[in-house]
């Protein structure tokens, strides 16, 4: 895909117009039917990305990215701040991290939850960006099933059942009968559960994912993962590229394998980090090969994601949906919006 497209300097500590800080972002995307992308979850505080699109550049083109660089000018550029001190002056940063601990089951709930973390919740992603962007049609499942969810099966479509809190895949799965579907309604689900139409993201024989950083009002990089199996997290990483149309080049490749600490863990934890995440940010699998793109489809995704960015700029945190954890009796969000 094509360089960022950097944007004028902007003035020191510039803050949205709703009174929230602009965002580092991680989107993920599909590929449907006629190249259409679906945006299927937007990660905030300090995603995946850099890192992973920094390997497959030092593996497909043989040099490295200078995406940290990047990152540091525009966040120069924009804020007046150095990456690190940037994240530090994000009200929301203490409470993520601990919330994201208690999303992968390894720690309380925090006792601060400022009202940002309820963009982590993936029905508030949708009810804030369906409007605007494109989406897999979205439900949300509890004891009874929608309707409407009986209905994508009758028509043949299958359903993703994945956690409204979670990350990295936990809880996902695919549905494709109403038995399972009413099944997985009378199971217990502690972070609450939506129901997203599949779409079919392919390259090649590969389930096809693509993740795309935005930071600043300027697409910062992207790169894609493949998998053999129907969903593509933490699958092998891969190069993407612009061409005439979506495949692979080459169509069949090896791979490299990395065991080293991302660029993100050390400005996430410093020094350490839990054990349980070290194949998350150390262990990478890459592909000697490149996912290309129609080059109107690359285009689209770079302002996709610029587009969300700015749509997050804007939002009152106070006043957004209420998340899952409010509504199952959890903390009320507390402090600044």
């Amino acid at each position: 895909m094509g360089p960022h497209r950097p944007r004028p300097p902007r003035s020191r500590g510039r803050r949205a117009k709703a009174g929230g800080w602009k965002m580092y972002l991680g989107i993920d995307f599909l590929i449907g039917e006629g190249l259409d992308p679906y945006v299927v979850d937007v990660n905030v505080g300090l995603p995946g990305g850099a890192q992973e699109y920094d390997l497959t550049h030092r593996v497909f083109r043989g040099t490295p990215s200078g995406v940290f660089s990047r990152i540091e000018a525009c966040s120069k550029r924009v804020y007046g701040l150095a990456f690190k001190d940037y994240l530090r002056s994000l009200a929301f940063i203490p409470g993520l991290k601990l919330f994201k601990l208690w999303m992968d089951g390894e720690g309380p709930f925090p006792a601060d939850c400022h009202p940002a973390l309820r963009l982590e919740d993936k029905w508030v992603q949708y009810q804030v960006l369906s409007p605007v962007v494109p989406m897999p049609e979205t439900l949300t499942l509890g004891p009874s099933v929608p309707a409407v969810a009986f209905d994508l099966l009758a028509r043949g479509r299958r359903l993703v059942l994945k956690r409204r809190l979670g990350r990295g895949g936990r809880g996902l799965s695919l549905i494709g009968d109403p038995d399972r579907l009413a099944e997985a309604a009378r199971e217990p689900r502690p972070y609450g559960t939506i129901l997203q139409e599949h779409i079919d993201s392919k390259a090649g024989p590969y389930t096809l994912s693509v993740r795309a950083v935005a930071f600043g009002g300027e697409f910062i990089c992207a790169y894609a993962s493949l998998a053999l199996r129907p969903y593509s997290n933490h699958g092998i990483l891969a190069f993407v590229t612009e061409g005439e149309r979506l495949g692979l080049s080459p169509t069949e490749f090896e791979t490299e394998r990395f065991d080293e600490r991302s660029w993100e863990a050390g400005i996430w934890f410093g020094e350490g980090e839990p054990a349980y995440l070290r194949h998350n940010l150390y262990e990478d699998e890459v592909a000697r090969a490149a996912v290309v793109l129609p080059s109107p489809l690359a285009a689209r995704l770079e302002a996709l994601a610029v587009r969300i960015e700015r749509v997050y700029e804007g939002l009152d945190m106070a006043r957004l949906p209420r998340a899952w954890f409010e509504e199952a009796g959890g903390s009320e969000p507390a402090g600044p919006a």
